[in-house]
């Protein structure tokens, strides 16, 4: 309902969602890995240096929250039509 009410379209969320995937792939290619967990699996490299490390558990963390928001999202994109409050649904018809 806040995204339906934060004055978003349709359109914007589709792009919105388009980008985290865009994103999480980048990561994939990135760093040769298919999930967060995979990504702390790479930490275990001695040749990383503490930036590194950190920055990569960065992007873990990262990569679950936009997992989520991706999940929350596709649900708003898919209700859309039923999120809309019903006084707009009736103008509509």
């Amino acid at each position: 309902m806040r995204l339906r009410d934060s004055g978003h379209t349709v359109e914007e969320l589709t792009d919105r969602l388009a980008d985290m995937k865009a994103q999480i792939r980048d990561w994939e290619d990135e760093f040769g890995v298919e999930s967060p967990n995979q990504i702390r699996g790479t930490l275990t490299d001695e040749s990383l240096d503490a930036d590194e490390e950190d920055h990569r558990r960065e992007i873990a963390r990262e990569w679950e929250h936009l997992q989520r928001r991706i999940e929350i999202v596709g649900f708003a994109i898919r209700e859309w039509d039923f999120l809309t409050p019903t006084n707009d649904r009736t103008r509509r018809l």
